[in-house]
């Protein structure tokens, strides 16, 4: 309890967005004896970013720090910046890793984006201060990711479980050995079905959740069901409208331990549940969403800007449809005219991922603009 009071403290004196949230809610860091006292600090919700920062650019004040301070600025779609800090891991993903028994031995490749979004230099950084070589090589491009594995004998991966589906997929086509003995995925959910097949191959996969603000959350230890809360995390299950922790099912709402962008109740939008018999210390992992952000293939597709870059290329009424066919994410666009490819490839920079799109004669305007049909 002190070392989280002495951190709330000193994020108090130097975020004045965060100063001003307590303040706001009559709570003292220099009075604070339980966790259960920030309870009564109103929840910040993720999808209050975009406008918190617009207002305030870059962070809307909530770091504690100069911008030009900072190790990284990152870009999420919203859209949202992301700060790194100076820390050696600034998203707690080495406990996650050296739990799922990555080590100094391993040759790990890192399928995750580093261009604009944290997430490669998420893992990157993580898996540097355990001592693990790292592949950089980002996502997409199957064709050279297996060369990769095969000429360096990669031994870990990381990245989404469909990636890894398809690079062995392709491995087995070429007939190519791969030596992964290890992953970690995020990102995207990981079903039953995929986590066998991988285990059949000799593949050891466990998963991991966090978020490009917070960084690492909970994590599979294999020491307990479910998904083991991170040392730097204090994670409430809390009703999605008035904020209130509850016992089992709620909106994941998060207290990191960053010196540099301390998020204290920060409600992810993500939905989970307690382990039986484990509240406060795991997690089921996410159940779904509250609010109108959808995460497709990884990256998350918000509702309102989905609207605005729409209405910009001149198609205001779209439905917008997300599926899941064999375990790999699609998202389509249903649209009533035809648009030329400068205007999808718009839409694709702005969303930050591939859609396909087709043409109907009518959108169903009863429904919303994006839905999420997947079925776990």
């Amino acid at each position: 309890m002190e070392r989280w009071k002495s951190f709330l403290i000193e994020a108090y004196e130097q975020s004045l967005a965060l100063r001003e949230r307590l303040d706001a809610a009559n709570m003292s860091p220099y009075e604070l004896e339980t966790i259960e006292q920030l309870n009564g600090i109103p929840v910040l919700k993720k999808e209050q970013l975009p406008l918190l920062q617009k207002h305030q650019l870059p962070f809307g004040n909530m770091i504690t720090t100069r911008s030009n301070e900072l190790a990284r600025i990152f870009m999420s779609p919203g859209p949202i910046y992301d700060p790194q800090g100076k820390e050696e891991d600034d998203w707690g993903f080495a406990e996650a890793l050296q739990a799922a028994g990555f080590t100094s031995d391993d040759i790990v490749q890192n399928t995750f984006s580093y261009h604009l979004s944290p997430a490669g230099f998420m893992f990157d950084s993580a898996l540097r201060r355990i001592g693990a070589t790292v592949v950089p090589a980002g996502p997409g491009n199957r064709e050279l990711q297996v060369q990769l594995m095969n000429d360096l004998q990669v031994t870990g991966y990381v990245g989404t479980p469909s990636f890894l589906h398809l690079l062995l997929q392709y491995a087995d086509e070429k007939g190519i050995h791969v030596t992964v003995k290890k992953a970690f995925f995020t990102a995207e959910k990981l079903t039953e079905n995929m986590r066998d097949q991988f285990e059949q191959r000799g593949i050891h996969v466990f998963e991991g959740y966090g978020t490009a603000d917070c960084g690492c959350i909970a994590f599979e230890d294999r020491q307990g069901p479910g998904l083991k809360i991170s040392s730097r995390a204090i994670v409430q299950l809390c009703d999605p409208i008035s904020g209130v922790p509850l016992d089992e099912e709620g909106e994941i709402v998060v207290t990191i331990f960053d010196r540099t962008y301390p998020l204290v109740r920060f409600g992810t939008g993500d939905v989970s549940r307690w382990v039986d018999g484990y509240k406060g210390e795991r997690i089921v992992g996410v159940l779904g969403r509250v609010g109108t952000s959808v995460k497709v293939k990884g990256m998350f597709v918000h509702e309102q800007q989905l609207k605005k870059v729409m209405a910009d290329v001149g198609c205001p009424l779209f439905q917008a449809v997300v599926t899941n066919e064999g375990g790999h994410d699609q998202l389509t666009i249903y649209i009533e005219k035809e648009l030329d490819e400068e205007a999808k490839q718009k839409i694709k920079n702005v969303i930050r991922i591939t859609p396909t799109f087709v043409s109907v004669d009518r959108v169903n305007g009863g429904e919303r603009c994006l839905i999420d049909r997947r079925k776990w």
